[in-house]
């Protein structure tokens, strides 16, 4: 202990230049420097011969593991400001005007299509099941719901934006589970 505190004390101020000048603020080199003589701290050393050579290069590596983390890390960290889908839905749902446009939307669409889309997000079947219960083929059903979801999503693109931050089968399940399409 005693080895290393005489270290700390000789070399220091080298090691402080270094810091500095590789980009480091006065504190932040304290810092770092007070840290890699407590890491030396915990280390076995075994005999060294030239203790400035050692602890230079030992140091230089230190700042090098540092610039590396410091490179992975992100230059800034991106908190997205978007609400949660819950707080969509909720918002959706207390839009009562918005809720109207979707059910206008939804009445408007040709009869083939408010069927498939009905049968597949109201009643949760699967594409094969609408196929057998309607007698359509596989790509009937899938063109129906595609272009049904086309033209929903095409009438309500001017509402403020709202409806592209969740997906159009939330909306339907928002408004089928209010009953608005029966």
């Amino acid at each position: 202990m005693k080895i290393i505190d005489n270290w700390y004390c000789n070399h220091r101020g080298r090691l402080l230049a270094i810091a500095c000048q590789k980009g480091y603020s006065y504190e932040e080199a304290k810092d770092i420097v007070q840290q890699f003589f407590l890491d030396i701290l915990q280390k076995e050393l075994g005999d060294i011969k030239n203790p400035g050579a050692f602890l230079l290069t030992a140091f230089k590596n230190r700042l090098i593991d540092l610039y590396r983390a410091d490179r992975a890390k992100p230059a800034f960290e991106v908190t997205p400001d978007v609400p949660s889908t819950q707080d969509i839905i909720e918002d959706l749902e207390s839009d009562a005007a918005l809720v109207e446009k979707i059910a206008n939307a939804y009445k408007n669409l040709p009869a083939r299509y408010r069927r498939v889309i009905y049968m597949k997000y109201y009643q949760g079947l699967t594409t094969e099941q609408i196929v057998d219960e309607t007698g359509f083929t596989y790509q009937t059903v899938y063109n129906n719901l595609s272009k049904g979801i086309q033209l929903l999503r095409r009438n309500l693109a001017d509402h403020s934006g709202k409806t592209a931050n969740l997906k159009l089968a939330a909306l339907l399940g928002i408004l089928f589970s209010q009953n608005f399409f029966e």
